[in-house]
């Protein structure tokens, strides 16, 4: 496991403190770390940034917003439905941040 992903992955969640909510497990994932609460992936970091899991109208905004950018884990790999990778506006954005991982955390628990 990558250890310089899976400390991103950890201060993440941490500093969400959504391991107060969830049981927090991490895991490699395609040479990335993902973050499970309760057996579930909803952040991932790689040498793509940091991505969480969200109802696709959700990272549709995000995009559009020009906060976020679609999921690969291999550049000709494909698009991950239902992820975003978060842009450094929202990653220096700690509310927001914090907001969104627990926001991931939870809609992972109604799939």
């Amino acid at each position: 496991m990558n250890e310089t992903f899976l400390a991103t992955a950890g201060a993440l969640v941490e500093q969400a403190n959504t391991g107060a909510h969830f049981n927090i497990t991490f895991k490699s994932v395609f040479g990335a770390v993902a973050a499970y609460a309760d057996s579930n992936i909803f952040p991932t970091c790689g040498t793509f940034g940091i991505a969480v899991k969200l109802d696709n109208a959700t990272c549709i905004s995000i995009i559009n917003e020009g906060d976020g950018e679609p999921l690969k884990y291999f550049a000709k790999g494909h698009v991950k439905k239902g992820y975003v990778v978060l842009s450094n506006d929202i990653l220096n954005d700690p509310a927001r941040l914090n907001d969104l991982v627990n926001a991931a955390a939870a809609y992972v628990q109604e799939r």
